[in-house]
């Protein structure tokens, strides 16, 4: 019984497991601004499964090793694809926000498109109900994908 009453409370405290990523582009600065947000508890047995760490504490783990670790993973699991081009991404960095984990990327020097491609693989692999929230804003035009185990990549698009 107190297992069962343990367990329950467990899940009711973190029932779903979902990241959302933030995606800017506008036209006059041309840069893409990647901003993407996973629960740390998440991250933290998503990541202990990919460096086949399993004791890995990402609240013992100087900022460093953490931000290579990241850029590592982000970098494998997330890749944007315009005019059938894979954009090189560049990790910026990281940032550590109540509980959850905001890593920052761009891509510099992005030609005007209509149309982009995302895979988005996150905690995939660590959670089976995991769901990646991408959210993209174009010139102040907001357009939105729901990512998961079974489908890892969409494409959006501005055609007039």
């Amino acid at each position: 019984m107190f297992l069962w009453i343990v367990l329950t409370k467990l899940y009711l405290f973190h029932p779903f497991h979902v990241s959302i990523c933030d995606v800017t582009y506008d036209s006059n600065d041309k840069h893409l601004k990647i901003s993407v947000r996973l629960f740390a508890d998440d991250l933290e047995m998503g990541l202990s499964d990919y460096a086949e760490e399993p004791d890995l504490d990402l609240l013992e783990l100087d900022s460093a090793k953490l931000n290579v670790l990241l850029q590592r993973y982000l970098l494998e699991n997330l890749r944007f694809t315009t005019n059938k081009e894979v954009l090189p991404l560049h990790y910026l960095g990281s940032q550590k926000e109540d509980n959850g984990i905001w890593c920052f990327l761009e891509y510099e020097n992005l030609s005007p498109f209509d149309e982009i491609a995302v895979f988005n693989s996150l905690l995939v692999n660590a959670f089976k109900d995991q769901e990646n929230l991408v959210h993209f804003r174009k010139n102040k035009t907001v357009k939105s994908l729901r990512l998961n185990q079974r489908n890892k990549a969409d494409t959006v698009n501005w055609y007039p």
